[in-house]
């Protein structure tokens, strides 16, 4: 091997590393337009209490007017008129609604990684 097979080498497995590293969650927005006030809060306390926090996280973002206190995804929750719930999936098996879009993206970019490879000009 010469140095810059080396060096495509070092850049290949750095780049691997650093998509194993990503996180992979599938989120799917189940809850809206839950109102900002006590019966709105303890409808998501029980979310949290009776879900299964091994497999699943929960998430509430506001929503409502942005004119004064929002952003462009979301405003924060004492300033919300009312809520979304996203319920992520933490284990990715084939339960969860994004395993097999996951599987073939991630085979589909091994591909082009390889046939990037293969098709490099060869230097001295």
């Amino acid at each position: 091997m010469n140095n810059l097979e080396v060096i495509q080498a070092i850049k290949n497995a750095t780049e691997i590393k650093r998509r194993k590293e990503e996180k992979k969650f599938a989120c799917v927005h189940y809850f809206h337009n839950i109102p900002n006030n006590d019966e709105g809060w303890n409808f998501i306390k029980g979310i949290r209490k009776f879900i299964n926090k091994d497999r699943y996280k929960v998430r509430v973002l506001g929503r409502g007017s942005r004119k004064k206190y929002g952003t462009q995804s979301f405003i924060p929750l004492q300033h919300a008129t009312n809520y979304s719930v996203y319920i992520d999936h933490k284990i990715m098996d084939r339960n969860n609604p994004d395993f097999l879009s996951r599987k073939f993206s991630d085979v589909r970019g091994k591909i082009y990684e390889l046939n990037d490879f293969i098709n490099q000009p060869i230097g001295d």
